[in-house]
């Protein structure tokens, strides 16, 4: 998806592809997508092993700033989120 030009759904402006940090003990990760309602874990936050995961693409739109997330490619968990 990262080459399709993508124009926005509100103003028609060109959108930018960028991505949203995820803040987590310190480090910085990319989001994803995990299937299903949460399920909490002590100390994990929310369980994910053997739930389909997928990485999240997101753009933003240049002059309204209107932002689009897509879940498209499938990707396992990294390991200490499989809990």
């Amino acid at each position: 998806m990262a080459s399709d030009k993508r124009t926005c759904p509100e103003c028609g402006s060109s959108m930018v592809e960028g991505f949203i940090v995820d803040m987590a003990h310190g480090a910085r990760m990319v989001p994803r997508w995990i299937a299903g309602a949460p399920e909490r874990t002590w100390g994990a936050g929310a369980k994910t092993k053997g739930k389909e995961a997928r990485t999240v693409e997101t753009y933003r739109c240049t002059k309204c700033g209107l932002l689009r997330s897509y879940a498209n490619e499938q990707v396992t968990a990294p390991s200490f989120w499989n809990s």
